[in-house]
């Protein structure tokens, strides 16, 4: 089994609003490479050999090509998705209406047609560590993925926090078998004076421990979730959705936990995530990132071999 093919599905359609500006394509480091190359690195090293990138219409041609050039180097599959509105919808009177894309759900349906084999789902703005992708390739390699069995890779609250403004992280219950039980979404999460807080819709606030597991929506599934998703969606959009209104890729595995049509390994990682939600958070990032160069994870320019 060592040798399973294995993909990645990277979500790269957000715009970016807090941040201000498309976070996917922006340099960290001189050497201008992006967040989501590291992620690349990382997951080739893994020997994950086929990317797919769902993307809007905002990313430019340049940075396509870029990537493009460095996995056609690698000689490795890759494909660039557009998450287009109109992906699996008929209903002329909802596309009338709506601005934005559908969600992260929606993101990975859209990958259906040229993904066959188990596959990774990551953030394009997110640095999920080097070890992760060797957790994900390890449980596919040992052919724990499959049609009924699905993984995520959870991260320790603390470890996912930004000192510049609150964040929205789902909250994950594992089980002693270490199996997801659940997955909910709470926003409105910042720390304050060494303790966490999160907002409920009533605006109370409510502490969280340090520890609590969080989903950085780095997923290994298996392609039956694409029959999932396609029965979700379609749901959704018989449900008439408000202009503004999502469905999300942990929502839609939730929902498959509570009706038992699948089980979802939890695996924790035994590392710090890395974002950018707010474009203050870039300084504290590529401090983190010069570590790993000077830890000789990373090369000082990324695409060239120690």
């Amino acid at each position: 089994m060592e040798h399973s093919k294995k993909s990645v599905v990277i979500l790269a359609g957000g715009l970016g609003s807090r941040y201000k500006g498309l976070k996917q394509i922006d340099g960290v480091l001189p050497n201008n490479a992006a967040l989501l190359e590291y992620s690349i690195f990382d997951a080739l090293k893994a020997g994950f050999i086929k990317f797919v990138f769902i993307i809007n219409e905002s990313i430019p041609e340049s940075y396509i090509t870029k990537i493009s050039q460095i996995l056609s180097i690698k000689r490795v599959e890759f494909h660039w998705i557009i998450q287009d509105q109109k992906n699996f919808v008929s209903d002329e009177n909802v596309l009338e209406q709506r601005t934005k894309p559908w969600g992260t759900a929606h993101a990975v349906l859209c990958a259906e047609k040229v993904v066959t084999e188990n596959f990774v789902v990551i953030n394009a703005d997110d640095y999920y560590g080097t070890e992760v992708y060797q957790i994900a390739a390890a449980l596919i390699n040992d052919g724990k993925i499959n049609a009924e069995n699905y993984a995520v890779i959870l991260y320790p609250l603390k470890n996912t926090l930004s000192k510049n403004g609150s964040v929205s992280r789902g909250r994950c219950e594992v089980d002693e078998k270490n199996k997801l039980v659940s997955i909910n979404e709470l926003t409105n999460i910042s720390e304050e004076e060494n303790s966490i807080f999160y907002s409920d819709k009533e605006n109370v606030k409510h502490t969280l421990e340090p520890n609590v597991l969080v989903s950085m929506n780095f997923w290994i599934l298996n392609p039956s979730i694409f029959k999932f998703l396609k029965i979700e969606f379609d749901q959704f959009i018989a449900d008439k959705p408000e202009n503004t209104d999502e469905i999300y890729l942990p929502a839609v595995i939730d929902s498959l936990i509570q009706k038992k049509e699948m089980e979802v390994l939890v695996e924790i990682s035994p590392e710090q995530w890395k974002g950018v939600t707010y474009a203050e958070d870039k300084v504290e990032l590529q401090e983190f990132l010069k570590q790993k160069i000077a830890d000789q994870i990373y090369t000082e320019d990324l695409w060239l071999q120690k």
